[in-house]
Order: C-alpha cells, then structure tokens, then sequence
C-alpha cells in the first residue's frame, strides 16, 4: 500500500496547471477594481470592503509561487534554467498589451489632447512607465503600473539569483523580507525620507513581501522533506476552509491602518491558503474555484488589471452623474465592461503570442536537455 503522503507529494509534482490559481487571480482582480470603483462606501461595517487592494498582494503571493515552482522544474527537467528562455517568456506575455496601452496614451496626449495638464504629467512620467519603475515615484495617469514595476523588477532580480546562487537563495529572501518588514513597521521611514523625500512610494510598502513568501513556499513544497511537514498542517482537503475563514476575519479587524503587523499577518495568511489549495486538488473549495466564471477571469486577469481604469474614467465621463455616483452600479459595470474588453483582447492580441511562447519554451528545453545529455 502506497504513503499518502508521498502519493500526494507525487500528484504535486506531476501537475503542470494549479486549477485554484485561476480562481484566485479572479478574486484578487474583483477585489481590485472594486477598491477602485466601489470602495468609496463608507459606514457599512464592514472594514474589508476598504481593503480591495490587497487583492494586489494575493497576486504578488501567486506570482512567486508560480514564476519558482517552473524554474525549480525546469532545472529538474533539463539540468538547468534558461535566462534567455525565461527573459523571452515574460517579454511575450507582459509586454504586448502593456507598451500597446502606451503607445495608445502616447498618441491620445500627441494628437487629441496635447494640451490638457494630463498630457503634460503623461510625458513627464512616461520614462518610468517605459522602464518599469513608476513604482519609485508618484503618477497619476496611470497610476497601477506600480504593481507591474515591481513584478518585472522581482522577474529581472530573481532568476539569475535562483540559477547562479542556489544555496543561498532562501537566506537572501528571507534577508529581503526582513528589510521589507522594516520599511512596513515605519522603522525605515527616516531613512528614506532623507533619500527621496517621502516613505510613501508603494515600493516602500510591503509589496514585495508577498512575493517573497511564494518563492519560499515554491522552494519549500518543491522537496519531499518540505512537503511531508506542511502537509501535516495544510494538506487536509478541508484546510482551505479554515484559512479562507481565518483571513476573512483578519481583513475585518477594525484597524484604521493595517500596516505593520496586521498587513503582514494578512500576507501570511493568504500565503497559508494558497499553500492549502495548491498541495492538493482535491480540496473542499476545488470546485467553486474552477467554475466558469472566476476560471475565465482568472484567465484574462492581466488584462484586466491592465484595462479597468480606463473603463471607469470612460464611465465617469459618459454615465449620467446620478448613475456613476452609485458604487455598486459602478462597480458591477466596470467588472463586465472590463471582462468583455480582457476577453477580446486575449483572443485577439494575447492568445497567439501565448502559443508562440509556448512554442519557444518546449524547443528551448528540448535544446538544453540535448546539450546536457
């Protein structure tokens, strides 16, 4: 009779598509553009539906984990891990659509509105859009390009790290999130302020803790030995249930700031649901979580993301005041427009570079076995 536990282990391994992950993209992308179109409402009670924008947290937990787990299979598979293949599979997919929405901003502010103060503050932030670093300063046109800054910044950083420096990949995390964690109790708020002149950029923030927390669950769950012990806590097909139930309480502890310590116990909370949903399948919330809706949202959530804050200006200024001023309507209406329009741009735009991709992937492998072999 085979070990449950290596037999989960064994399924573990053996997938190459965490179905939960669809359905967390979905609610982390809900969660979002609800902070941004319906998170006004206040008096409600309800301190959580202030909170939409740790919908970006969860995704940053999602990124690590995932962007890890493959590059820990790929040295498994073929000996090694590929820079190039890896650096041409996140161009291919991030890039299209987001310098396709510059150039869009580039050509309204040069030729239909060249000379509203906005045009003035795109051209001044443009570089850092550009680069990827608006995470580094404040802008305004469109502003949740920071989120995008600090993932590209995590994926140029990271895999060399995990390629050349093995052995010391989970000492310089954890040395990463220690410092993180000094920026988000206000420790290093002095320090900054005399460098740049403010600690409230979102890269001083906790943003890349939740990054870091995926990598080390990636590391962790990727050995037998790490496994074998989470699971003891987390494997049970039920477990998703409680850490759903425990972050639900925690995102509505009535504090007025939740940096420091409750931001982090969040972050590690839902990296305990994550780890809950992705050691198995075949837990109590699989099957909610790979319905059509949150899988197809799931699906298109870059897009989305991408998308939605030009969907609610286009609302702002083409609803009747009456109509735009009730956040629930706002809300809903944005989330349909916003899908609609992700949906059409994945068939479109995103759908034929993500098989090109995939193409390239599976002859890079097959390139770095044969040379290895």
């Amino acid at each position: 009779m085979s070990d449950p536990a290596t037999s989960l282990y064994a399924d573990y391994r053996a997938k190459r598509y965490f179905g939960s992950l669809d359905g967390f993209r979905a609610l982390s992308i809900i969660a979002v553009i609800w902070h941004h179109t319906g998170g006004d409402i206040v008096g409600n009670g309800i301190p959580m539906l202030k909170l939409g924008f740790l919908g970006v947290d969860m995704f940053f937990v999602i990124s690590g984990f995932l962007i890890v787990t493959l590059l820990l299979r790929e040295r498994d598979r073929t000996g090694g891990i590929s820079l190039k293949g890896f650096y041409l599979r996140r161009t291919l997919r991030i890039f299209p659509i987001y310098y396709g929405i510059m150039a869009a901003l580039a050509a309204l502010f040069l030729f239909v509105r060249s000379g509203s103060p906005m045009a003035q503050a795109f051209w001044q932030e443009l570089p850092y859009y550009l680069t990827y670093t608006s995470n580094w300063t404040h802008t305004a046109v469109f502003a949740v390009a920071w989120s995008l800054a600090c993932e590209e910044q995590f994926y140029l950083i990271y895999p060399p790290i995990e390629k050349f420096l093995r052995k010391w990949v989970l000492p310089a995390i954890v040395a990463f999130i220690f410092v993180n964690q000094l920026a988000n109790f206000g420790i290093l708020d002095p320090f900054f302020e005399s460098l740049l002149g403010t600690a409230e950029l979102e890269v001083l923030q906790a943003t890349f803790t939740p990054i870091c927390l995926g990598v080390v669950v990636a590391h962790v769950l990727h050995h037998k030995s790490g496994f074998d012990a989470l699971a003891r806590i987390f494997g049970h097909p039920f477990m998703p249930l409680v850490c759903g139930g425990v972050l639900l309480v925690s995102l509505n502890l009535p504090f007025d700031d939740i940096s420091g310590l409750p931001r982090l116990l969040t972050q590690l909370i839902m990296t305990g649901l994550l780890l809950s949903c992705v050691m198995r399948e075949d837990h109590v919330i699989d099957r909610p979580m790979r319905s059509f809706f949150f899988k197809r949202i799931g699906l298109v959530s870059y897009g989305m993301y991408l998308y939605h804050m030009f969907v609610r200006e286009a609302m702002s200024r083409g609803l009747p005041q009456n109509l735009f001023d009730q956040p629930l309507l706002r809300f809903g209406l944005c989330l349909v427009v916003t899908w609609v329009i992700a949906e059409v741009s994945f068939k479109l735009v995103e759908s034929p570079i993500l098989a090109y991709k995939d193409r390239l992937k599976h002859r890079a492998e097959a390139k770095l076995a044969a040379e290895r072999n």
